[in-house]
């Protein structure tokens, strides 16, 4: 295998290898851009110095993980480059991303009589099991998120005049996170927060609580009098219905990180972007959290992508609302 090549849409793609040129046809008859490669091996780039090159194989992952990726193609001797393809399937198949290898029968390419082989490529998606349980869980947060938010509208216009009357400033706080195999979107918030609170950020980073790149500070001066009762009861996520309603986000998944973070990640790390983040995880429910390395708070993400289940969603919801009510939120 020569190269990788990453599809990423809204439809922008990482081609395969120059040695696969024809696959450039089939990703412009998909509808999607061609951006460039990812090198698994020397050699061969002066055949595409007109593409853009991303890294080598070896950082796939990292490439994923902060990449907005659908689909990624391989391309090349699936005899001589068999650990280096092998390599690529398994982290694909980890980010749950559809990959597609050459189609070859031995030396020769297998006829394209199906439709998916059109472009010289096979599609595979790495679970289809895992597909159908992502659709389940989609219809699940849209029904709860309608739900709640119909129910809880006159609380939302309740926390909206507090917030106002206590505090001048917007009701909203949106801010850019990072979601969905590196996606950006922007998550609402109620505003707990002093309306220039961004700005005074970088003078407190030296009293940050937490190690990684994630900021904590429990007694933080830039919360309002009011942001704080929000923040105990977790009030001030509830706008994140609307991003779930949106598809920005889940009821359950980890929590969707600042793109500065993201920048900070080691490659391990990268896999907590291969769900929809969510509204709660297990990092949420468990009682040291607050006393928690952000490693083990990666790593219980990653147990809860690895072992997810609609039981398992249920009973943390049910979970996250015993926190809650109890009042542990900083």
């Amino acid at each position: 295998m020569s190269h990788n090549s990453i599809d990423r849409t809204q439809w922008n793609n990482i081609a395969p290898a120059p040695a696969e040129a024809g696959v450039a046809n089939g990703v412009a008859a998909r509808r999607r851009r061609l951006l460039g490669y990812v090198r698994v091996v020397e050699g061969g780039r002066a055949e595409a110095e007109h593409f853009r090159w991303f890294s080598t194989s070896t950082e796939l992952e990292h490439l994923l993980g902060r990449m907005s990726v659908r689909n990624v193609y391989i391309a090349g001797d699936e005899r001589e480059q068999r650990e280096a393809r092998q390599s690529a399937f398994e982290v694909c198949q980890r980010f749950g991303i559809p990959f597609a290898p050459a189609a070859r029968n031995g030396a020769r390419r297998i006829p394209p009589a199906n439709p998916a082989l059109a472009d010289g490529y096979l599609d595979f998606v790495p679970n289809d099991t895992a597909v159908k349980k992502a659709g389940a869980k989609r219809v699940v947060d849209v029904l709860l998120s309608v739900a709640a938010l119909v129910v809880l509208l006159p609380l939302f216009a309740l926390l909206a005049v507090a917030i106002k009357l206590t505090d001048r400033g917007p009701i909203f706080f949106g801010q850019a996170r990072v979601g969905l195999r590196g996606r950006t979107f922007t998550m609402l918030k109620f505003r707990s927060m002093i309306a220039n609170a961004d700005e005074l950020k970088p003078r407190l980073e030296s009293l940050n609580e937490s190690d990684g790149p994630v900021f904590k500070m429990s007694s933080d001066p830039r919360i309002t009098r009011i942001g704080r009762i929000l923040r105990k009861y977790s009030l001030d996520e509830l706008p994140q219905l609307i991003n779930v309603l949106r598809g920005e986000m889940s009821f359950v998944g980890p929590r969707p990180p600042v793109p500065h973070e993201v920048a900070q990640y080691e490659p391990w790390q990268f896999r907590r972007l291969a769900v929809r983040p969510g509204l709660t995880c297990l990092w949420q429910v468990s009682p040291t959290r607050y006393r928690m390395s952000f490693d083990d708070w990666v790593r219980l993400d990653l147990q809860y992508i690895d072992q997810w289940t609609l039981g398992l969603d249920l009973r943390l919801i049910l979970r996250t609302f015993r926190v809650v009510l109890a009042g542990t939120g900083e």
